[in-house]
């Protein structure tokens, strides 16, 4: 009773084609990574667009989280010796 799994392009709804299939080993598991891409390659541009989009935010979130914490460890630093 195997069921097969669709999966579906978000942007357009065609079925996304399967491109490359790999094995990681991660500690003690292994984990099996499938790369799947729109068969309509506009769609699949503009999907990329979306992701590099994503991708970029999250990491200017990623950067500012840091350098507040930073700033937040200067502060604390500097209290320390103000105080003594």
């Amino acid at each position: 009773m195997k069921q097969t799994y669709k999966n579906i392009c978000y942007r357009c709804g065609k079925e996304r084609i399967v491109t490359k299939i790999w094995k990681e080993k991660i500690g003690n598991s292994i984990v099996e990574n499938t790369e799947t891409v729109c068969p309509d390659k506009k769609c699949q541009q503009a999907a990329n667009k979306d992701i590099r989009k994503q991708k970029n935010k999250r990491l200017q979130i990623e950067k500012r989280k840091r350098e507040s914490i930073r700033n937040r460890k200067k502060i604390k630093v500097h209290n320390k010796r103000a105080r003594r």
